[in-house]
């Protein structure tokens, strides 16, 4: 076999085990959000006590990226990935045996610290196995993973729920996620080098003419100015989580469905989500691969999609649906450039997994606050001003992207 014929097979390999292992994840961690209804029902818990739940694990999310991100340019991958992979899948069959609400919280922790050490390190590890030009399709592929997840954790889950109970919903995916990370083990590799190749990636040559000039997560920051894009990554997480954690629980609400009917109808947002990711990567092309431009786009579009929820989402499930489906849309696809294709760019400093596990801390960290004021909004103000607080956010996140824009016309009007 030719060597270019060797890469291409282990370059679908790698990425193929990426795919698969963050889709694995999602389905492990969306599940509980189609579980919610049937865990507060069966425990009495009030909104406020079940997006505790949701709260802390974005909070021990959020810092296990910042952790797991510096960590993840200096391990092994391979064996980093299989370790959240495998634990992944016990916390979720140790939730399926919970019964108390502290119980819940201290394993859905656990759950988060090691997923939070996933997109990280396989990001590297295919900066390693594609070329620095191919950033932006590689990203924009691997985030496609996200909407098999959720497809599997709210149309999978949901109907071993209705039929099995929220119990079995946590028991599945975790045996699943368990088995791949054996999978992932026995066939993952960190560096076409391990197979006598040269990365075509060539910032990721020992011997390459590039050179890599290795900065520390703080100067990175500092050199780009990467706390810009760190509120516009917050606008993005905390509109995209709302609706993943919230949505079943919206419609149940709002539109008057029970259960089996929600999950039929919430399909339909994994379903867009996947044509915001894609339609990111077209805008981005369109902008010359100008991620900021192009997330101010997917942020914009967002906003004016959460108004038209919430102007004419009381008119039928369907308008309300579409409305909802094409915001978390349109957020998939702001996340899919800054926190998916931005990193990648850091290659030449050798901090891939740094930079995107501070954007992630940032952002799951708003979240996991937002999160636990959005049970009180609900109570207090109704849907609506939950919807407000999305469109907010997301203006701040584009005011913000904006002035880092013009700093960096302004930088390469200087040289």
């Amino acid at each position: 076999m030719s060597k270019e014929k060797k890469l291409l097979k282990w370059q679908w390999i790698v990425f193929g085990l990426c795919w698969l292992g963050y889709a694995s994840v999602y389905f492990g961690r969306v599940n509980l959000s189609i579980a919610l209804p049937d865990i507060q029902q069966a425990f009495d818990f009030s909104k406020s006590q079940i997006s505790l739940i949701s709260s802390i694990f974005f909070w021990v999310y959020a810092i296990g990226k910042l952790i797991n991100g510096m960590i993840g340019d200096k391990v092994s991958g391979r064996m980093f990935v299989f370790l959240g992979l495998l634990l992944a899948g016990v916390a979720n069959i140790l939730f399926g045996f919970t019964a108390s609400l502290m119980a819940m919280v201290l394993i859905w922790s656990v759950n988060a610290y090691v997923q939070s050490g996933l997109w990280g390190p396989m990001s590297n590890m295919l900066t390693q196995w594609f070329s620095y030009q191919r950033k932006s399709l590689i990203a924009v592929a691997l985030s496609t993973s996200m909407v098999a997840g959720y497809v599997l954790g709210w149309g999978l889950s949901g109907k071993i729920s209705v039929e099995l109970g929220w119990r079995a919903a946590f028991w599945t995916p975790g045996i699943f996620i368990a088995v791949f990370s054996l999978a992932w083990l026995l066939l993952s590799k960190n560096h076409p080098k391990e197979i006598g190749l040269k990365s075509p990636n060539l910032y990721a040559n020992e011997d390459s003419s590039f050179p890599v000039e290795k900065l520390s997560l703080r100067q990175a920051i500092v050199k780009t100015k990467l706390w810009y894009v760190a509120l516009a990554a917050i606008a993005q997480s905390v509109v995209k989580e709302g609706i993943a954690i919230w949505a079943p629980i919206f419609l149940m609400e709002t539109q008057h469905l029970d259960l089996n009917q929600t999950v039929g109808f919430v399909l339909f947002i994994p379903l867009m989500n996947f044509v915001g990711i894609l339609s990111s990567g077209y805008v981005n092309m369109l902008f010359k691969n100008n991620e900021k431009l192009t997330t101010i786009t997917m942020l914009f579009l967002g906003m004016m999609f959460a108004l038209g929820l919430m102007l004419f989402g009381h008119v039928n499930v369907i308008v309300a649906m579409l409305f909802l489906g094409l915001c978390s849309a349109a957020m998939f696809g702001a996340n899919t450039i800054i926190l998916g294709v931005l990193p990648m760019s850091f290659s030449k400093y050798g901090a891939v997994s740094s930079v995107s596990g501070f954007l992630d801390f940032c952002g799951y960290m708003a979240t996991g606050a937002a999160l636990a004021t959005t049970g009180f909004f609900i109570d207090h103000w109704g849907w609506n001003g939950v919807l407000v607080f999305w469109m907010v956010i997301s203006a701040l996140g584009i005011i913000s992207l904006f002035i880092s824009h013009r700093q960096d016309s302004h930088f390469n009007e200087g040289r």
